[in-house]
Protein backbone atom coordinates (compact mmCIF):
# COMPACT_ATOMS: atom_id res chain seq x y z
CA UNK A 1 0.00 0.00 0.00
CA UNK A 2 1.41 3.34 -1.28
CA UNK A 3 0.17 6.75 -1.08
CA UNK A 4 -1.11 8.46 -4.34
CA UNK A 5 0.98 10.03 -6.59
CA UNK A 6 -1.10 13.17 -6.17
CA UNK A 7 0.04 16.69 -4.49
CA UNK A 8 -1.87 15.64 -1.58
CA UNK A 9 0.42 14.20 1.15
CA UNK A 10 -0.60 10.57 2.96
CA UNK A 11 -3.68 9.91 1.22
CA UNK A 12 -4.47 6.86 0.36
CA UNK A 13 -6.95 5.75 -2.40
CA UNK A 14 -9.22 2.43 -1.72
CA UNK A 15 -8.05 -0.75 -3.24
CA UNK A 16 -11.62 -1.96 -3.01
CA UNK A 17 -14.20 -0.87 -5.47
CA UNK A 18 -16.48 1.86 -3.59
CA UNK A 19 -18.34 2.99 -6.57
CA UNK A 20 -21.54 1.28 -5.14
CA UNK A 21 -20.92 2.99 -2.70
CA UNK A 22 -23.45 6.14 -1.46
CA UNK A 23 -21.59 8.81 1.14
CA UNK A 24 -22.12 9.83 4.62
CA UNK A 25 -24.38 12.20 4.88
CA UNK A 26 -23.24 13.61 8.16
CA UNK A 27 -19.56 12.82 9.59
CA UNK A 28 -19.31 10.40 12.54
CA UNK A 29 -20.25 11.19 15.67
CA UNK A 30 -16.81 10.41 17.42
CA UNK A 31 -17.75 8.89 20.74
CA UNK A 32 -20.01 6.30 19.87
CA UNK A 33 -20.45 4.81 16.37
CA UNK A 34 -20.67 2.16 14.04
CA UNK A 35 -18.17 3.00 11.43
CA UNK A 36 -19.79 3.68 8.00
CA UNK A 37 -18.92 1.17 5.08
CA UNK A 38 -16.80 2.90 3.88
CA UNK A 39 -14.76 3.44 7.26
CA UNK A 40 -15.06 -0.34 7.46
CA UNK A 41 -13.13 -0.76 4.21
CA UNK A 42 -10.77 1.35 4.71
CA UNK A 43 -10.08 -0.29 8.48
CA UNK A 44 -10.09 -3.76 6.42
CA UNK A 45 -7.28 -2.53 3.87
CA UNK A 46 -5.16 -1.11 6.70
CA UNK A 47 -5.43 -4.31 8.70
CA UNK A 48 -4.71 -6.27 5.40
CA UNK A 49 -1.51 -4.02 4.97
CA UNK A 50 -0.38 -4.22 8.79
CA UNK A 51 -0.51 -8.45 8.36
CA UNK A 52 1.38 -7.95 5.17
CA UNK A 53 4.18 -5.05 4.77
CA UNK A 54 7.70 -6.00 5.46
CA UNK A 55 9.02 -1.49 5.57
CA UNK A 56 9.36 -1.35 9.66
CA UNK A 57 8.93 -3.61 12.59
CA UNK A 58 6.85 -3.67 15.23
CA UNK A 59 6.23 -6.54 18.10
CA UNK A 60 2.18 -5.81 18.62
CA UNK A 61 2.35 -9.45 20.53
CA UNK A 62 4.05 -7.39 23.17
CA UNK A 63 2.11 -3.70 22.84
CA UNK A 64 -0.62 -3.48 20.91
CA UNK A 65 -1.62 0.37 19.31
CA UNK A 66 -4.87 2.08 18.20
CA UNK A 67 -5.13 3.00 14.51
CA UNK A 68 -7.40 5.36 13.15
CA UNK A 69 -8.75 6.00 9.10
CA UNK A 70 -10.56 8.93 8.12
CA UNK A 71 -12.65 8.56 4.87
CA UNK A 72 -12.22 12.21 3.21
CA UNK A 73 -13.06 13.44 -0.58
CA UNK A 74 -10.44 15.88 -2.34
CA UNK A 75 -11.75 19.12 -4.04
CA UNK A 76 -12.71 17.34 -7.56
CA UNK A 77 -14.71 14.69 -5.79
CA UNK A 78 -12.17 11.84 -5.44
CA UNK A 79 -12.48 9.74 -2.46
CA UNK A 80 -10.11 8.38 -0.50
CA UNK A 81 -8.83 8.04 2.98
CA UNK A 82 -5.89 9.05 5.65
CA UNK A 83 -4.58 6.90 8.51
CA UNK A 84 -3.06 7.01 11.82
CA UNK A 85 -1.65 5.08 14.40
CA UNK A 86 -1.47 6.54 18.44
CA UNK A 87 2.16 6.19 19.05
CA UNK A 88 5.41 5.49 17.67
CA UNK A 89 5.28 2.87 15.12
CA UNK A 90 8.64 1.35 15.25
CA UNK A 91 12.58 2.36 15.64
CA UNK A 92 15.24 2.22 13.16
CA UNK A 93 18.63 2.74 14.74
CA UNK A 94 17.44 4.22 17.86
CA UNK A 95 15.15 7.42 15.71
CA UNK A 96 11.77 6.96 15.61
CA UNK A 97 10.60 6.13 11.74
CA UNK A 98 6.94 6.60 11.07
CA UNK A 99 5.50 4.88 7.35
CA UNK A 100 5.52 7.68 5.09
CA UNK A 101 1.54 7.31 4.79
CA UNK A 102 0.64 7.78 7.99
CA UNK A 103 0.00 10.94 8.50
CA UNK A 104 2.39 13.48 10.45
CA UNK A 105 2.70 15.21 14.28
CA UNK A 106 0.86 17.96 14.99
CA UNK A 107 3.07 19.88 17.45
CA UNK A 108 5.34 21.77 15.65
CA UNK A 109 8.14 21.75 17.83
CA UNK A 110 11.40 23.75 18.00
CA UNK A 111 14.14 21.02 18.74
CA UNK A 112 16.39 23.26 20.13
CA UNK A 113 13.96 24.27 22.58
CA UNK A 114 13.09 21.23 24.02
CA UNK A 115 16.69 19.73 24.42
CA UNK A 116 17.40 23.42 26.03
CA UNK A 117 14.10 22.81 28.62
CA UNK A 118 15.54 19.19 29.29
CA UNK A 119 18.96 20.05 29.98
CA UNK A 120 17.68 22.36 32.31
CA UNK A 121 15.36 20.28 34.45
CA UNK A 122 17.82 17.44 34.47
CA UNK A 123 20.23 19.42 35.95
CA UNK A 124 17.85 20.89 38.35
CA UNK A 125 16.72 17.37 39.24
CA UNK A 126 20.23 16.30 39.64
CA UNK A 127 20.78 19.42 42.00
CA UNK A 128 17.85 18.36 44.36
CA UNK A 129 19.21 14.73 44.44
CA UNK A 130 22.69 15.76 44.92
CA UNK A 131 21.31 17.82 48.25
CA UNK A 132 18.69 15.34 49.57
CA UNK A 133 21.56 12.70 49.82
CA UNK A 134 24.54 14.85 50.62
CA UNK A 135 26.09 13.70 53.20
CA UNK A 136 25.12 16.87 55.62
CA UNK A 137 21.79 16.68 55.08
CA UNK A 138 21.23 13.09 55.82
CA UNK A 139 23.33 13.48 58.93
CA UNK A 140 21.52 16.76 59.71
CA UNK A 141 18.05 14.74 59.40
CA UNK A 142 19.40 11.94 61.59
CA UNK A 143 21.14 14.14 64.36
CA UNK A 144 17.76 16.38 64.72
CA UNK A 145 15.93 13.18 64.91
CA UNK A 146 18.63 11.60 67.25
CA UNK A 147 18.53 15.26 69.50
CA UNK A 148 14.40 15.14 69.85
CA UNK A 149 14.26 11.18 71.02
CA UNK A 150 17.40 11.94 73.46
CA UNK A 151 15.89 15.07 74.75
CA UNK A 152 12.12 13.64 75.55
CA UNK A 153 13.74 11.44 77.47
CA UNK A 154 15.86 12.67 79.68
CA UNK A 155 12.92 15.52 80.18
CA UNK A 156 10.94 12.78 81.14
CA UNK A 157 13.40 10.39 83.24
CA UNK A 158 13.91 14.49 84.83
CA UNK A 159 10.40 14.84 85.07
CA UNK A 160 9.69 11.67 87.12
CA UNK A 161 12.48 12.40 89.27
CA UNK A 162 10.77 15.14 90.30
CA UNK A 163 7.59 13.76 90.61
CA UNK A 164 9.26 10.63 92.95
CA UNK A 165 11.09 13.68 94.54
CA UNK A 166 8.03 15.31 95.14
CA UNK A 167 6.66 12.41 97.01
CA UNK A 168 9.30 12.34 99.19
CA UNK A 169 8.94 15.31 100.51
CA UNK A 170 5.48 15.23 101.04
CA UNK A 171 5.95 12.15 103.41
CA UNK A 172 9.16 13.78 105.30
CA UNK A 173 7.15 16.85 105.91
CA UNK A 174 4.39 14.23 107.41
CA UNK A 175 6.72 12.80 109.46
CA UNK A 176 8.39 15.38 110.68
CA UNK A 177 4.94 17.65 111.61
CA UNK A 178 3.92 14.12 113.32
CA UNK A 179 7.07 14.22 115.27
CA UNK A 180 5.96 18.23 116.49
CA UNK A 181 6.34 18.48 120.64
CA UNK A 182 8.62 15.54 120.79
CA UNK A 183 11.50 14.99 119.30
CA UNK A 184 11.19 18.20 116.93
CA UNK A 185 10.39 22.01 118.25
CA UNK A 186 8.04 24.75 116.27
CA UNK A 187 11.42 25.91 114.58
CA UNK A 188 12.91 23.05 113.29
CA UNK A 189 10.28 21.88 112.13
CA UNK A 190 9.98 25.39 109.72
CA UNK A 191 13.99 24.71 109.33
CA UNK A 192 13.03 21.81 107.88
CA UNK A 193 9.68 22.77 105.59
CA UNK A 194 11.80 25.55 104.65
CA UNK A 195 14.72 23.35 103.02
CA UNK A 196 12.39 21.26 101.44
CA UNK A 197 11.03 24.36 99.52
CA UNK A 198 14.27 24.96 98.61
CA UNK A 199 14.72 21.44 97.43
CA UNK A 200 11.71 21.79 95.49
CA UNK A 201 12.90 25.24 93.84
CA UNK A 202 16.14 23.92 93.00
CA UNK A 203 14.70 20.76 91.15
CA UNK A 204 12.18 23.24 88.56
CA UNK A 205 15.49 25.53 87.79
CA UNK A 206 17.23 22.59 87.12
CA UNK A 207 14.41 20.76 85.07
CA UNK A 208 13.94 24.33 83.24
CA UNK A 209 17.62 24.63 82.67
CA UNK A 210 17.63 21.04 81.33
CA UNK A 211 14.50 21.62 78.51
CA UNK A 212 16.24 25.31 77.79
CA UNK A 213 19.31 23.14 76.71
CA UNK A 214 17.41 20.63 74.59
CA UNK A 215 15.37 23.90 73.16
CA UNK A 216 18.42 25.77 72.08
CA UNK A 217 20.69 22.36 71.00
CA UNK A 218 17.26 21.58 68.99
CA UNK A 219 16.66 24.99 67.70
CA UNK A 220 20.23 25.06 65.98
CA UNK A 221 20.24 22.14 64.56
CA UNK A 222 16.31 22.44 63.11
CA UNK A 223 17.67 26.03 61.81
CA UNK A 224 20.54 24.31 59.70
CA UNK A 225 18.04 21.59 58.78
CA UNK A 226 15.62 24.62 57.48
CA UNK A 227 18.80 26.21 55.33
CA UNK A 228 19.10 23.41 53.36
CA UNK A 229 15.45 22.40 52.88
CA UNK A 230 15.20 25.78 51.79
CA UNK A 231 17.76 25.02 49.40
CA UNK A 232 15.34 22.19 48.32
CA UNK A 233 12.54 23.92 48.30
CA UNK A 234 13.59 26.87 46.07
CA UNK A 235 14.98 24.37 43.51
CA UNK A 236 11.67 22.44 43.29
CA UNK A 237 9.77 25.56 43.12
CA UNK A 238 11.85 26.41 40.00
CA UNK A 239 11.58 22.98 38.66
CA UNK A 240 7.90 23.12 38.63
CA UNK A 241 8.47 26.44 37.42
CA UNK A 242 10.52 25.67 34.85
CA UNK A 243 8.56 22.31 34.07
CA UNK A 244 4.99 24.33 33.56
CA UNK A 245 6.51 26.56 31.08
CA UNK A 246 7.96 23.68 29.28
CA UNK A 247 4.25 22.45 29.49
CA UNK A 248 2.91 25.43 28.39
CA UNK A 249 5.52 26.04 25.12
CA UNK A 250 4.28 22.51 24.03
CA UNK A 251 0.87 22.87 24.60
CA UNK A 252 0.90 26.30 22.32
CA UNK A 253 3.41 24.62 19.58
CA UNK A 254 0.24 22.13 19.30
CA UNK A 255 -1.92 24.51 17.18
CA UNK A 256 -5.36 22.67 16.09
CA UNK A 257 -6.83 23.76 12.53
CA UNK A 258 -10.48 23.91 12.00
CA UNK A 259 -12.57 23.43 8.53
CA UNK A 260 -12.76 27.62 8.40
CA UNK A 261 -9.04 27.50 9.11
CA UNK A 262 -8.61 28.94 12.56
CA UNK A 263 -6.17 27.88 14.44
CA UNK A 264 -6.26 27.03 17.99
CA UNK A 265 -3.81 25.86 20.35
CA UNK A 266 -3.80 23.07 23.16
CA UNK A 267 -3.11 26.12 25.46
CA UNK A 268 -5.66 28.05 24.30
CA UNK A 269 -8.03 25.55 24.62
CA UNK A 270 -7.63 24.55 27.89
CA UNK A 271 -6.93 27.76 29.11
CA UNK A 272 -9.24 29.53 31.91
CA UNK A 273 -8.18 33.42 32.56
CA UNK A 274 -7.78 34.16 36.61
CA UNK A 275 -8.39 30.39 37.40
CA UNK A 276 -5.78 28.95 39.39
CA UNK A 277 -7.74 25.55 38.90
CA UNK A 278 -8.03 25.52 35.14
CA UNK A 279 -8.03 21.83 33.91
CA UNK A 280 -5.07 20.13 32.20
CA UNK A 281 -4.78 18.44 28.85
CA UNK A 282 -4.42 14.68 29.92
CA UNK A 283 -1.01 13.39 28.51
CA UNK A 284 -1.32 12.63 24.92
CA UNK A 285 -4.33 14.41 23.93
CA UNK A 286 -2.59 16.07 20.50
CA UNK A 287 -1.34 12.15 19.65
CA UNK A 288 -5.01 10.71 19.27
CA UNK A 289 -5.54 9.64 15.75
CA UNK A 290 -8.94 11.69 14.97
CA UNK A 291 -7.00 15.25 15.82
CA UNK A 292 -4.29 14.19 13.56
CA UNK A 293 -6.05 13.09 10.82
CA UNK A 294 -8.20 16.19 11.19
CA UNK A 295 -5.20 18.36 11.03
CA UNK A 296 -3.72 16.47 7.86
CA UNK A 297 -7.20 16.73 5.85
CA UNK A 298 -7.59 20.06 6.85
CA UNK A 299 -4.08 21.29 6.08
CA UNK A 300 -4.71 19.61 2.53
CA UNK A 301 -8.29 21.24 2.01
CA UNK A 302 -9.98 17.75 2.50
CA UNK A 303 -13.42 17.36 3.67
CA UNK A 304 -13.64 14.80 6.20
CA UNK A 305 -16.53 12.26 5.73
CA UNK A 306 -16.03 9.18 7.95
CA UNK A 307 -14.33 7.78 10.91
CA UNK A 308 -13.09 4.47 12.00
CA UNK A 309 -10.51 3.22 15.01
CA UNK A 310 -9.24 -0.28 15.47
CA UNK A 311 -7.12 -1.54 18.27
CA UNK A 312 -4.39 -3.86 16.72
CA UNK A 313 -2.33 -6.11 18.84
CA UNK A 314 -1.93 -7.17 22.37
CA UNK A 315 -3.82 -4.90 24.98
CA UNK A 316 -1.73 -3.38 28.19
CA UNK A 317 -2.33 -5.54 31.30
CA UNK A 318 -4.15 -2.93 33.54
CA UNK A 319 -6.89 -2.10 30.04
CA UNK A 320 -8.92 -4.04 28.06
CA UNK A 321 -8.24 -4.16 24.06
CA UNK A 322 -9.56 -6.56 21.74
CA UNK A 323 -7.54 -7.28 18.65
CA UNK A 324 -9.52 -5.89 15.39
CA UNK A 325 -12.16 -4.29 17.59
CA UNK A 326 -14.08 -0.93 16.71
CA UNK A 327 -13.10 1.65 19.59
CA UNK A 328 -14.91 4.86 20.06
CA UNK A 329 -12.30 8.37 20.26
CA UNK A 330 -10.99 8.88 23.72
CA UNK A 331 -13.64 11.86 24.88
CA UNK A 332 -11.56 12.37 28.15
CA UNK A 333 -8.31 13.12 26.11
CA UNK A 334 -10.03 14.72 22.93
CA UNK A 335 -13.38 16.43 23.84
CA UNK A 336 -11.69 19.96 23.72
CA UNK A 337 -9.94 19.60 21.09
CA UNK A 338 -12.27 18.15 18.84
CA UNK A 339 -14.98 20.91 19.67
CA UNK A 340 -12.81 23.48 17.99
CA UNK A 341 -11.69 20.81 15.07
CA UNK A 342 -15.33 19.64 14.39
CA UNK A 343 -16.73 23.24 14.21
CA UNK A 344 -18.74 23.77 10.89
CA UNK A 345 -18.81 19.99 10.16
CA UNK A 346 -22.49 17.85 10.36
CA UNK A 347 -21.99 15.75 12.52
CA UNK A 348 -24.02 12.64 13.22
CA UNK A 349 -26.59 12.96 16.27
CA UNK A 350 -25.17 11.79 19.66
CA UNK A 351 -26.76 8.30 20.11
CA UNK A 352 -25.11 9.05 23.52
CA UNK A 353 -28.24 11.05 24.03
CA UNK A 354 -31.06 9.41 22.47
CA UNK A 355 -33.24 7.76 25.15
CA UNK A 356 -33.77 3.68 23.86
CA UNK A 357 -35.97 2.73 26.84
CA UNK A 358 -38.99 5.01 25.96
CA UNK A 359 -40.86 2.09 23.98
CA UNK A 360 -40.01 -0.15 26.91
CA UNK A 361 -42.09 -1.53 29.94
CA UNK A 362 -41.12 -1.73 33.46
CA UNK A 363 -42.30 -5.41 34.73
CA UNK A 364 -43.09 -5.42 38.60
CA UNK A 365 -42.01 -8.42 39.88
CA UNK A 366 -43.05 -7.58 43.89
CA UNK A 367 -45.00 -4.74 45.64
CA UNK A 368 -45.99 -3.52 48.82
CA UNK A 369 -45.82 -1.01 51.33
CA UNK A 370 -41.94 -0.01 51.44
CA UNK A 371 -40.55 -2.65 48.71
CA UNK A 372 -40.86 -2.99 45.03
CA UNK A 373 -38.59 -5.26 43.34
CA UNK A 374 -38.84 -4.35 39.33
CA UNK A 375 -37.03 -6.40 36.34
CA UNK A 376 -35.25 -3.71 34.41
CA UNK A 377 -34.95 -4.15 30.91
CA UNK A 378 -31.55 -3.75 29.41
CA UNK A 379 -30.29 -0.36 27.69
CA UNK A 380 -32.63 1.10 30.66
CA UNK A 381 -31.33 4.10 32.94
CA UNK A 382 -31.37 3.16 36.81
CA UNK A 383 -31.29 6.89 37.43
CA UNK A 384 -31.95 9.82 34.85
CA UNK A 385 -28.61 10.20 33.22
CA UNK A 386 -27.16 14.03 32.09
CA UNK A 387 -28.63 13.48 28.80
CA UNK A 388 -31.71 11.04 29.35
CA UNK A 389 -34.40 11.84 32.16
CA UNK A 390 -36.31 8.07 31.71
CA UNK A 391 -35.12 5.98 33.86
CA UNK A 392 -36.43 3.26 36.62
CA UNK A 393 -36.38 5.96 39.63
CA UNK A 394 -37.80 8.34 37.43
CA UNK A 395 -41.31 5.80 36.89
CA UNK A 396 -40.82 4.59 40.25
CA UNK A 397 -41.41 8.46 41.44
CA UNK A 398 -44.17 8.77 39.22
CA UNK A 399 -46.06 5.67 39.94
CA UNK A 400 -45.41 6.54 43.61
CA UNK A 401 -45.45 10.16 44.45
CA UNK A 402 -45.60 10.06 48.07
CA UNK A 403 -42.65 7.79 48.39
CA UNK A 404 -39.99 9.21 50.56
CA UNK A 405 -36.43 8.87 50.83
CA UNK A 406 -34.26 8.52 47.53
CA UNK A 407 -36.38 5.35 46.42
CA UNK A 408 -33.42 3.50 44.66
CA UNK A 409 -31.20 1.23 46.86
CA UNK A 410 -28.71 -0.49 44.31
CA UNK A 411 -27.74 0.34 40.59
CA UNK A 412 -27.33 -1.82 37.42
CA UNK A 413 -25.51 -0.71 34.62
CA UNK A 414 -27.47 0.82 31.63
CA UNK A 415 -26.77 -2.31 29.73
CA UNK A 416 -27.94 -4.89 32.14
CA UNK A 417 -31.01 -6.26 32.72
CA UNK A 418 -32.68 -7.88 35.89
CA UNK A 419 -34.08 -7.55 39.18
CA UNK A 420 -33.31 -3.91 40.89
CA UNK A 421 -34.76 -2.89 44.47
CA UNK A 422 -36.77 0.45 45.18
CA UNK A 423 -38.16 1.27 48.69
CA UNK A 424 -40.49 3.83 49.18
CA UNK A 425 -39.31 4.89 52.95
CA UNK A 426 -36.49 6.52 53.68
CA UNK A 427 -36.35 3.84 56.66
CA UNK A 428 -36.92 0.59 54.58
CA UNK A 429 -34.36 2.49 51.68
CA UNK A 430 -31.88 2.19 55.04
CA UNK A 431 -32.01 -0.60 56.16
CA UNK A 432 -32.21 -2.57 52.47
CA UNK A 433 -28.79 -0.29 51.46
CA UNK A 434 -26.90 -1.46 54.77
CA UNK A 435 -27.58 -5.08 53.48
CA UNK A 436 -25.84 -4.04 50.33
CA UNK A 437 -23.35 -2.36 51.90
CA UNK A 438 -22.93 -5.47 54.40
CA UNK A 439 -22.48 -7.55 51.98
CA UNK A 440 -25.57 -10.03 53.02
CA UNK A 441 -28.01 -9.56 50.27
CA UNK A 442 -27.01 -12.61 48.19
CA UNK A 443 -26.89 -11.53 44.46
CA UNK A 444 -26.37 -13.96 41.13
CA UNK A 445 -26.00 -12.90 37.64
CA UNK A 446 -26.37 -14.91 34.22
CA UNK A 447 -24.09 -13.97 31.25
CA UNK A 448 -22.61 -15.40 27.97
CA UNK A 449 -19.49 -15.13 27.04
CA UNK A 450 -17.97 -14.68 23.57
CA UNK A 451 -16.37 -18.40 23.62
CA UNK A 452 -14.88 -21.02 25.73
CA UNK A 453 -13.36 -20.76 29.14
CA UNK A 454 -10.90 -23.31 30.68
CA UNK A 455 -12.35 -24.07 34.19
CA UNK A 456 -16.11 -24.64 35.26
CA UNK A 457 -16.20 -22.99 38.31
CA UNK A 458 -13.09 -20.44 39.73
CA UNK A 459 -12.84 -17.15 41.96
CA UNK A 460 -11.77 -13.89 39.74
CA UNK A 461 -10.03 -11.57 42.26
CA UNK A 462 -8.76 -8.71 40.19
CA UNK A 463 -8.73 -4.98 42.09
CA UNK A 464 -10.58 -1.87 39.86
CA UNK A 465 -10.32 1.89 39.34
CA UNK A 466 -11.62 4.33 37.20
CA UNK A 467 -9.63 4.59 33.74
CA UNK A 468 -8.96 8.43 34.14
CA UNK A 469 -7.79 8.81 30.83
CA UNK A 470 -10.89 7.08 29.35
CA UNK A 471 -13.87 7.22 31.34
CA UNK A 472 -16.28 5.58 31.88
CA UNK A 473 -13.73 2.08 31.56
CA UNK A 474 -12.56 0.76 34.38
CA UNK A 475 -9.10 -0.94 34.52
CA UNK A 476 -6.94 -3.41 36.59
CA UNK A 477 -4.76 -1.86 39.12
CA UNK A 478 -2.96 -4.03 41.76
CA UNK A 479 -1.33 -0.71 43.41
CA UNK A 480 -4.74 1.66 43.83
CA UNK A 481 -7.65 -0.66 42.84
CA UNK A 482 -10.33 -0.90 45.20
CA UNK A 483 -10.76 -5.39 45.74
CA UNK A 484 -13.06 -6.89 43.96
CA UNK A 485 -14.12 -10.89 43.89
CA UNK A 486 -15.91 -12.66 41.36
CA UNK A 487 -16.98 -16.34 41.47
CA UNK A 488 -18.25 -18.02 38.55
CA UNK A 489 -19.74 -21.40 37.65
CA UNK A 490 -20.18 -22.41 34.06
CA UNK A 491 -23.91 -23.70 33.35
CA UNK A 492 -23.84 -24.61 29.36
CA UNK A 493 -21.59 -24.04 26.11
CA UNK A 494 -23.89 -23.05 23.55
CA UNK A 495 -22.46 -22.62 19.77
CA UNK A 496 -19.16 -21.86 21.04
CA UNK A 497 -20.41 -19.80 23.75
CA UNK A 498 -19.91 -19.97 27.35
CA UNK A 499 -23.05 -19.55 29.65
CA UNK A 500 -21.95 -18.49 33.18
CA UNK A 501 -23.49 -17.42 37.03
CA UNK A 502 -21.51 -14.74 38.16
CA UNK A 503 -21.79 -14.32 42.46
CA UNK A 504 -20.18 -10.79 42.60
CA UNK A 505 -18.85 -10.10 46.81
CA UNK A 506 -18.35 -7.35 46.28
CA UNK A 507 -20.28 -4.37 43.90
CA UNK A 508 -17.33 -2.18 41.96
CA UNK A 509 -18.21 -0.52 38.71
CA UNK A 510 -18.20 -2.86 35.66
CA UNK A 511 -17.00 -5.47 37.81
CA UNK A 512 -18.22 -8.37 35.90
CA UNK A 513 -17.65 -7.05 32.58
CA UNK A 514 -13.98 -6.30 33.45
CA UNK A 515 -13.56 -9.79 35.69
CA UNK A 516 -14.99 -11.72 32.60
CA UNK A 517 -13.02 -9.86 29.57
CA UNK A 518 -9.65 -9.30 30.96
CA UNK A 519 -6.78 -11.37 30.17
CA UNK A 520 -5.80 -12.17 33.92
CA UNK A 521 -9.38 -12.89 34.47
CA UNK A 522 -11.64 -15.24 32.32
CA UNK A 523 -10.27 -13.78 29.24
CA UNK A 524 -13.62 -13.83 27.25
CA UNK A 525 -15.68 -10.60 27.40
CA UNK A 526 -19.37 -11.25 27.97
CA UNK A 527 -21.32 -11.14 24.32
CA UNK A 528 -22.59 -7.29 23.34
CA UNK A 529 -20.45 -5.42 25.74
CA UNK A 530 -19.55 -2.53 23.64
CA UNK A 531 -16.75 -0.79 26.25
CA UNK A 532 -14.46 -4.28 26.31
CA UNK A 533 -15.77 -7.10 24.01
CA UNK A 534 -17.48 -6.37 21.12
CA UNK A 535 -21.37 -4.90 20.08
CA UNK A 536 -23.92 -6.91 19.29
CA UNK A 537 -27.91 -7.15 19.69
CA UNK A 538 -27.51 -6.02 23.47
CA UNK A 539 -24.79 -6.66 26.29
CA UNK A 540 -26.13 -10.32 27.67
CA UNK A 541 -26.13 -9.65 31.55
CA UNK A 542 -28.62 -10.14 33.58
CA UNK A 543 -29.27 -9.75 37.32
CA UNK A 544 -31.21 -12.89 38.29
CA UNK A 545 -31.31 -13.49 41.18
CA UNK A 546 -31.67 -11.87 44.81
CA UNK A 547 -32.10 -12.81 48.50
CA UNK A 548 -32.52 -10.47 51.18
CA UNK A 549 -34.46 -9.42 54.53
CA UNK A 550 -37.25 -7.75 54.20
CA UNK A 551 -36.75 -4.08 55.51
CA UNK A 552 -40.03 -4.02 57.93
CA UNK A 553 -40.71 -7.63 58.43
CA UNK A 554 -37.43 -9.36 58.75
CA UNK A 555 -38.81 -12.50 56.62
CA UNK A 556 -36.36 -13.60 53.51
CA UNK A 557 -37.22 -12.24 50.39
CA UNK A 558 -36.10 -14.03 47.52
CA UNK A 559 -36.56 -13.26 43.71
CA UNK A 560 -35.09 -14.88 40.32
CA UNK A 561 -36.36 -14.09 37.10
CA UNK A 562 -34.30 -16.03 34.09
CA UNK A 563 -32.69 -14.35 31.51
CA UNK A 564 -34.32 -13.90 28.20
CA UNK A 565 -30.84 -15.19 26.42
Amino acid sequence: MKPNNSNVKHLLPFITDISDYTLPIAFTFPYYYTPHPLADIAMTELQDYLETQTEWSHDFTQRGMMFGVLVVKNDVGDIGYLSSFCDEVTESNGNHFSPEFFVDAIANVDMSKIQRFERQLMSLKLDIRKLKNSKNYIQLKQSLQEQRLESERQIAEHQQRNIEAKAERKQQRRDMEGHLGQSIDEASLQSFIHELGAQSSREKRAFKALKQQWQSQIAALDEQLEQEQCKIVRMETEYARLQRSFNIQQQKSCQFLNRAGVKKSLYELFEQPNQSDAQQPLSHSSEQNLPKLLQAAFLQNLTPLALGEFWWGAAPYEQIRQHKNVYPVCQSKCFEVLQHMLEGLVIDPSPLEQTPSYDKSLEIVYEDDVLVVVNKPAEFLSVSGKYISDSVQARMQARYPHATGPLIVHRLDMSTSGLLVLTLSTEANKHVQKQFIERRVEKRYTALLEGKIQQDTGVITLPLRGDLSDRPRQMVCHEQGRVAETTYRVIDVIDNRTKIHLFPKTGRTHQLRVHCAHQAGLNTPIVGDDLYGFKDSRLHLHAGYLKFQHPSTGNTMEFEVTADF
